[in-house]
C-alpha cells in the first residue's frame, strides 16, 4: 500500500524533475547575460542534472507509487545529488558574487539554492526514516 507521505513525495519528485528540465530549456533559450566562462561552467551541469537527478526522481517517483522498496534508495541517491548540487552552486555563487551582482538574479539564485538544499535533505531524511522503520 502506498502511504500518503510516499504519494506526496512522488509528486514532489516529479515536479522537481520537471523544474530541472524547464530550467535547462530556459537556460538554452537565453543565457546571454552570463559571461562566456560562467555559461561554460553552467553547461557542465546539464547532463548530471538531467540524467542523474531528474531521471532518478522520475524513476524513484514511479517506484514510490508502486510501493517498491527501491524507491528509498533512489530518494537518498537523488536527494544527495540535489543537496550536493545546491551546496556547490551556493559556494560558486558566493565566490562569483552572483548573490550581489544583480539583485533579481541574486534572489533567484538564493531561492534555487535553498530549494535544492531543502528538497535534497527532505529526500535523504525520508529514505533514512524508512531505513530505520519510522
Amino acid at each position: 500500500m502506498v502511504t500518503p507521505e510516499a504519494r506526496k513525495l512522488a509528486w514532489m519528485q516529479r515536479i522537481a524533475a520537471a523544474i530541472l528540465c524547464i530550467y535547462w530549456i530556459a537556460f538554452w533559450a537565453d543565457h546571454s547575460d552570463l559571461t562566456a566562462q560562467a555559461a561554460d561552467v553552467e553547461w557542465s551541469f546539464l547532463l548530471p542534472d538531467l540524467v542523474f537527478i531528474a531521471l532518478a526522481f522520475v524513476v524513484g517517483s514511479r517506484w514510490l507509487l508502486a510501493a517498491d522498496r527501491r524507491a528509498d534508495t533512489v530518494a537518498a541517491l537523488a536527494g544527495g545529488a540535489l543537496f550536493y548540487l545546491g551546496f556547490l552552486d551556493t559556494m560558486m555563487n558566493i565566490r562569483g558574487g552572483q548573490y550581489t551582482a544583480v539583485l533579481s538574479r541574486g534572489v533567484v539564485n538564493a531561492i534555487v539554492n535553498v530549494l535544492c538544499l531543502g528538497f535534497g535533505a527532505f529526500n535523504i531524511r525520508y529514505a533514512l526514516n524508512r531505513a530505520v522503520g519510522k
